[in-house]
């Protein structure tokens, strides 16, 4: 009986011992926050299950936090939880924020992990966010500027179909000439004929999205620029880039081809949003994200894409949200793990073949097997490869992840004299100038992170 108290206490004693051992490799959970519209919630959400099917012992909570264009609801939650203390694991971060943080120490240091697993050329060359020769990121996909076009009402305008090959893009003037010819009003007139009725239009030649990553490309296809590589010269008000902010503001003001909603005045009061009128014939052009094919490829019309116009050179860019890992987390192995996972586009397929992404793994842009994966559909129309996917070849990064002071710039400077310029209540040069004065009168100029 001695005996078998001593084994049974050796057994406890054991057992003892092992117990950290078990706790310390139990179940892992990781939170995952992120943005986006309810079909990228849903997609992320059938991943995370997949991931845990595959990963036995992790779990992941979703954060979904939806927010605004501008990601300040989704950048302020985040702030928010930084200073209580209850930082996620990983997921998205706002990539105009990314630079102050990642120099904050607030991001793991994934170079390591990316030497070690050799990942380095796995992607795009875009795709990893550094500061300071250090990744503390990578962009979640891969994202630029498109032309969409409805096709019926370019041949009932008589205009041909653009090209595709993203180099042989349509100058500038034949484009605008295009969108003279698809623009009419009431009576049937065009810009420039007599009796023509800016007020009365019925069909629009275009519509642009506005924001700043949308009118890098034009910009920089002029030899433009918005801020020097180094962060420290503002270059909105070199002629260079002048031209193109007022030629775009001529689309609406001069020539009458540009659907925009003027919110100071009654001018294109009423008019639906941009992919609605493309969609019901009311619209020839649409130049915006790529990401909206999600949405336009399930409205009922013949949708094309084409290549954009061009000023000197072509060009593109390239922007995404980007997605890092909290240095905070408690589990970094398993964090890297599922970084890696969401990384991978057969892990999320489905966000790649209802329009809203393109990926950021290298071998889906030119391997005939990986193209088939997410562009052989119905969503992806002809000549997609050839005007977005090898533009992506000359895609430079979007200056708002490592120019100090973005948000502040554009939010405080720029876009409110910009609005001026879209009225007609001032021109690109004295706007752009005003703008200048501003920015250094704040001092936001403090380069790069």
């Amino acid at each position: 009986m001695k005996r078998s108290f001593m084994v049974g206490l050796t057994f406890l004693f054991i057992a003892v011992l092992v117990m950290p051992v078990i706790s310390a490799a139990g179940p892992v959970k990781l939170t995952y926050c992120y943005w986006g519209s309810p079909a990228e919630d849903r997609v992320l959400k059938e991943a995370f299950k997949n991931f845990e099917a595959a990963h036995p012992g992790i779990t992941v909570e979703p954060m979904y936090i939806p927010g605004d264009i501008t990601g300040t609801e989704y950048a302020a939650k985040i702030k928010a939880l930084s200073q209580a203390g209850e930082l996620p694991d990983l997921g998205y971060f706002r990539p105009d924020h990314f630079g102050s943080w990642a120099t904050a120490g607030l991001f793991m240091n994934l170079s390591p992990l990316i030497q070690k697993e050799k990942l380095e050329k796995a992607v795009l060359p875009q795709v990893w966010l550094k500061v300071k020769n250090k990744v503390y990121g990578s962009y979640s996909a891969a994202e630029c500027q498109v032309l969409f076009y409805n096709k019926d009402v370019l041949q009932k305008a008589g205009v041909p179909l653009p090209p595709t090959d993203y180099r042989k893009g349509w100058s500038w003037n034949q484009f605008v000439e295009y969108c003279k010819k698809i623009t009419t009003d009431r009576n049937g007139k065009h810009p420039g004929e007599s009796g023509f009725d800016p007020g009365k239009i019925t069909c629009y030649g275009v519509s642009y999205q506005l924001w700043h990553a949308m009118l890098l490309p034009a910009i920089w296809s002029n030899n433009g620029d918005f801020i020097s590589p180094d962060g420290k010269q503002f270059k909105l008000d070199r002629p260079e880039s002048v031209e193109v902010l007022q030629k775009l503001a001529d689309l609406i003001n001069k020539d009458h081809v540009f659907a925009y909603t003027n919110p100071s005045s009654t001018s294109g009061a009423g008019l639906p949003a941009p992919p609605v009128m493309l969609a019901n014939g009311q619209l020839g052009f649409y130049v915006t994200g790529q990401w909206e094919l999600l949405d336009l490829a399930k409205m009922n019309f013949p949708l094309g894409i084409g290549a954009l116009p061009i000023f000197k050179k072509p060009a593109q860019m390239y922007v995404s949200g980007a997605s890092v890992i909290f240095k905070s987390t408690k589990h970094p192995k398993e964090a890297w793990e599922l970084h890696k996972w969401m990384m991978n586009p057969d892990k999320t397929l489905d966000l790649y073949t209802s329009g809203l992404w393109l990926p950021t793994k290298a071998s889906w842009y030119t391997n005939p097997a990986d193209l088939k994966k997410w562009t052989d559909n119905p969503v992806h129309p002809a000549g997609f490869k050839e005007a977005v996917l090898d533009s992506m070849q000359i895609a430079r990064v979007h200056m708002e992840v490592k120019v100090k002071n973005f948000p502040r710039i554009w939010g405080e400077a720029v876009a409110p004299e910009l609005d001026l310029v879209w009225s007609g209540q001032k021109t690109a040069a004295e706007a752009m100038k005003a703008a200048k004065k501003r920015v250094l009168s704040l001092k936001l100029l403090q380069g790069n992170y």
